[in-house]
């Protein structure tokens, strides 16, 4: 009785019962875990997704350098604007002395006055930055 069917059945039978033989042998196989990539798909994903794996851990770690930069730079600003606070401070009680005090109207000895003003000049060679100075003529 077997034998009738198989001689029964036409070429595209042939080819369904074959065809249904491949998909239950697939579908065996990947209940099974055999994977078939003959084009190496899955390979060239896993590729790329670590491709963008190590882009994203490379601009973390530029942000994280960019975020501490930032931190130590407002530190720095921070600190040169309590510094130049200080310093404004300090000017303005020494310059309300000076104006105040007993011998302010009194001139200075022309000796004091010169030794005064090489002090000066020297600090002024020495930071030229600083305001008040006048541009440097020795660059040394």
């Amino acid at each position: 009785m077997n034998g009738g069917l198989l001689r029964t059945l036409t070429p595209l039978g042939w080819l369904a019962a074959f065809g249904l033989v491949v998909v239950l042998m697939l579908i065996l196989g990947r209940g099974l875990g055999v994977r078939w990539d003959p084009l190496h798909l899955q390979a060239r994903r896993l590729e790329a997704v670590q491709r963008r794996a190590d882009q994203a851990e490379a601009q973390t770690a530029a942000r994280a350098l960019e975020a501490a930069a930032r931190g130590r730079q407002v530190e720095a600003l921070d600190a040169f604007h309590q510094q130049a606070e200080a310093v404004a401070r300090a000017t303005a009680t020494a310059e309300t002395r000076a104006r105040t005090a007993d011998d302010a109207d009194t001139p200075l000895d022309p000796a004091r006055a010169q030794r005064l003003r090489d002090h000066d000049r020297e600090l002024c060679r020495l930071a030229p930055a600083v305001a008040g100075c006048a541009a440097a003529s020795d660059p040394s």
